[in-house]
Parts: structure tokens; sequence; C-alpha cells
């Protein structure tokens, strides 16, 4: 079984950071964000009672850990102008 994992990204001036957009995820992927190619059906991440679908946990926390570095680095760019 294959799957494809969607994640909607967002940067917020207001903040001037990057973070996994939930809310957008949830307007766009209305179906869930994963796709299964085996049974071509759209699945959540969250199966429930803090279990996760397939690599749902393990992915998120590799973006959101790859998002907090590209927060630091634009935190640094943004001080020397």
């Amino acid at each position: 079984m294959s799957r494809r994992y969607h994640y909607a990204i967002v940067f917020d001036e207001e903040t001037n950071r990057w973070s996994i957009d939930i809310d957008t995820e949830e307007r766009v992927f209305n179906e869930g964000s994963i796709y299964n190619t085996e049974t071509r059906e759209w699945e959540y991440g969250y199966a429930g009672d803090g279990n996760f679908i397939g690599k749902e946990q393990g992915l998120t926390e590799a973006i959101s850990q790859f998002l907090d570095k590209q927060n630091d680095l634009w935190l640094k760019t943004e001080e020397r102008k």
C-alpha cells in the first residue's frame, strides 16, 4: 500500500514564521489529507485515541522541525537588514 501525504504550509507576516496550516488543510482536504493509492480514497491522518495513520506523525514532526529551522534562518536574515 502506498500513501501520499499532503500539507498546507503558511507564512504569517504578523509572526514572521512558517507553520503547518491545519485550518487550510481541513478546508482544502475536507476528506482527509492522505491519498491512499491502493484504495483510491482520501484518509485523515489522525485515527483517534492518540493514533495516526501510516507515517503521518513522523512526517508532521519532520516538517515541523524543518520549518523551525527555516524560521530561525528567516529571523537571522531579517536581523541583518
